[in-house]
């Protein structure tokens, strides 16, 4: 029985010591040009998917948008872990990029680092940082 009571022990330890290895990260998507339809926010660890292929991030949350932008707390997330995040200004309901005449977006959009966006979606690298705790991501939501 005391082997039983040791195993237990350092199992719970173990999940203690992971979890602490985790930290919460918040995001704000900030100039919303009106509030309609949601915001979603997709975190990536990798360049796999990013940024227009939500389903493959590591994170996803939506959320309605108060005033002019939106936040969005990320849990679990590993500390020390470079990442992406991606948001998109869903008017439409659709969780989708809705784009016009050769692929503009009619939809805003944004990803950490606020990089300069000329043609096409942004690179992983361009996005990618390593978040600080109690520190928010800002991002900048951008229409065309």
């Amino acid at each position: 029985m005391p082997a039983g009571r040791l195993i237990l022990g350092a199992a719970l330890l173990a999940g203690l010591c992971m979890r602490s290895n985790a930290m919460d990260v918040e995001v704000i998507a900030r100039g919303l040009r009106n509030q309609q339809g949601s915001v979603l926010f997709a975190l990536f660890l990798e360049p796999r998917g990013f940024p227009d292929q939500g389903e493959l991030a590591a994170q996803r949350i939506e959320v309605a948008i108060d005033g002019s932008e939106a936040r969005a707390r990320f849990t679990d997330v590993p500390q020390g872990r470079a990442l992406a995040v991606g948001v998109l200004h869903d008017e439409d309901g659709d969780k989708r990029m809705a784009t016009g005449l050769l692929g503009i977006p009619k939809e805003g959009f944004g990803v950490s680092n606020n990089p300069r966006i000329l043609f096409g979606p942004p690179r992983f690298e361009a996005a990618r940082l390593v978040p600080v705790p109690d520190q928010p991501i800002i991002i900048d939501v951008r229409y065309f």
